[in-house]
């Protein structure tokens, strides 16, 4: 897979593009020939070659990644796009949504211009129609309308167009297995917890919930309790103390008789 060396971002920056930011800063740039922004890698990859694994290599700083690509037509006399790899296909899902521009107007609204078309793919393992459908998700963005219009007027490369040119995000869904790293680590750490509890419970030791304890004091003093009651509960005390008293002393007085 072909690569280009550019400087990384700074620590704390993502490379966040919008979808209007990727067709006229990025593609419209690649389609024109012109240079991207040294802190930005975007590399040329025949998309088609490559797994979608490998495009995205185990401990890559990212959770996505983006490509340039031209287009490659299914059929030499045709327009449909080949979408065939050599261990499955892309499917596309859905219709391909305009990707508009604001431009200011004399008028007091706004209006908006297309610049590029999205569209989503959704990539399969084995051969159409019984493929086995995963996790890795593509966005392809082409040029079209205002956009494509300056680049058909500098194209001169009959063999490579500017239309042919497309950008393309490609990521797995969020909450797969393989795209999460921090699951296999909290399982373990619920195992030795588990495992530590089992061996203390055998080993005969008692843990006592400090958290629970606090909990239940707060609620006790929480609870509201009426200065009657206490004083009740203070004056049949009194009562009790008073009454052994006195036949404390009586008992004592019997016996000096």
């Amino acid at each position: 897979m072909e690569t280009t060396t550019a400087k990384k971002l700074p620590p704390g920056f993502r490379f966040r593009p919008t979808d209007e930011e990727l067709v006229v800063h990025y593609l419209r740039r690649r389609a024109l020939g012109s240079p991207l922004p040294p802190a930005v890698d975007i590399p040329d990859v025949r998309l088609l070659a490559h797994d979608p694994s490998d495009l995205i290599p185990p401990g890559w700083s990212e959770q996505e990644r983006y490509f340039f690509t031209c287009k490659e037509a299914k059929y030499v006399k045709g327009r449909r796009a080949n979408r065939a790899t050599g261990a499955g296909y892309w499917k596309a899902t859905g219709k391909e949504k305009p990707v508009a521009v604001p431009v200011a107007a004399a008028a007091p609204t706004r209006t908006a211009v297309v610049v590029g078309m999205k569209r989503s793919l959704v990539f399969y393992r084995g051969k159409p129609p019984t493929g086995r459908k995963t996790d890795w998700v593509m966005h392809e963005y082409r040029l079209a309308g205002a956009g494509l219009a300056p680049c058909r007027r500098a194209a001169d490369h009959p063999a490579r167009p500017a239309e042919g040119w497309v950008l393309c995000r490609v990521f797995r869904k969020k909450g797969s297995a393989a795209a999460s790293t921090a699951s296999p680590t909290a399982d373990a750490d619920d195992d030795d917890a588990t495992t530590e509890r089992a061996d203390a419970a055998a080993a005969g030791v008692r843990f006592i919930d400090f958290f629970a304890r606090a909990d239940a004091r707060r609620r006790r003093a929480a609870s509201p309790v009426s200065s009657s009651c206490v004083t009740d509960a203070s004056a049949e005390h009194c009562r009790e103390q008073e009454t052994t008293s006195r036949n404390g002393g009586a008992a004592a007085g019997d016996a000096s008789d």
